[in-house]
């Protein structure tokens, strides 16, 4: 296969590629993924098609595409949670990079704090002093790891305490907000922020190093004093195991044309995702960058996290 990989990979593909997403149809993630994917369908003239795996914090998306065949037609769209996740249950792999060929880097959200309308706070500051004087009276509404990052993050560094209300994706959080069933959400910005627009819920403070030119009244955590609440969606492409290198250039490639595309780059700009594209090497790199971040959390927060 290694000899004869550099000649599969100008012929790539013969047919269809299969994308898993390790969550619901509909979410910030797997809306990106599929935005991708049709991009893919033009350069390719072959169908991109989305296999939805969500469960078990992208443990089963990262287990399918594991036993997954290495020949480029199944890739994982994977996030840094569902990579730190799937290293962390490995017994074999020594660390993320050697379960997973990395492809190429997509971008990132930043996080938004959201608050239900109901609660009586414009601010960081003000939704703290409110919490500490209502104990008890705030959820925060958590849909995957990289929020419940977030929501750690801020209650470890503002010593406020909330429930935490766990959702299977972040289409059922939203509803429960806006109703003010559960009262915070940190969630990428632009989940909410049409919402926020329209009065129905409050846009706090993003994770972002810099204040978004979309929401640039809005302070990021580190100027409403919290700079530790730092969490970043990032959004990669990976192959199974084994992937000859040959191939994983080749698919690299197309998906950084891809996001050059000018309809790729509308729909990224109105989801706020910032598009960062990179080698498989440099892939590589971020993500081994990612795991030290995500392995500390992970071991901090085990119990919180069960």
């Amino acid at each position: 296969m290694l000899s004869a990989s550099p000649a599969v990979a100008q012929t790539f593909p013969q047919a269809p590629v299969r994308m898993i997403v390790p969550f619901p149809a509909g979410g910030p993630s797997d809306v990106a993924a599929r935005t991708l994917a049709r991009s893919l369908e033009k350069t390719w003239g072959q169908p991109v098609v989305i296999d939805n795996r969500p469960g078990a914090n992208g443990a089963i998306a990262a287990k399918a595409a594991q036993n997954a065949a290495a020949d480029g037609y199944t890739l994982l769209w994977a996030t840094s949670s569902t990579l730190a996740v799937s290293y962390r249950q490995s017994a074999q792999a020594p660390a993320a990079d050697a379960e997973f060929v990395p492809v190429s880097s997509v971008g990132r959200f930043g996080f938004g704090l959201y608050v239900a309308s109901a609660v009586p706070a414009a601010s960081v500051a003000e939704l703290i002093a409110y919490g500490r004087t209502h104990p008890g009276q705030l959820n925060v509404a958590t849909s995957n790891l990289a929020e419940s990052m977030a929501a750690i993050q801020f209650m470890k560094s503002s010593g406020l305490s909330m429930v935490r209300v766990p959702y299977k994706g972040a289409q059922q959080v939203m509803p429960d907000l806006l109703e003010g069933r559960v009262q915070v959400n940190f969630v990428p910005i632009a989940a909410g922020l049409e919402h926020a627009r329209a009065g129905k819920l409050r846009l706090l403070a993003t994770s972002l190093p810099a204040r978004s030119s979309a929401t640039p009244d809005v302070p990021t955590m580190a100027e409403a004093g919290l700079p530790e609440v730092s969490v970043s969606g990032w959004q990669f492409v990976v192959a199974p195991p084994r992937t000859p290198a040959p191939l994983a250039d080749a698919i690299s490639r197309i998906v950084g044309q891809a996001l050059q595309d000018a309809d790729v780059r509308a729909q990224y700009d109105r989801q706020l995702l910032q598009i960062e594209p990179g080698t498989p090497a440099e892939t590589a790199q971020l993500v081994k960058n990612e795991m030290r971040t995500w392995d500390a959390f992970l071991r901090e927060n085990a119990g919180q996290l069960e």
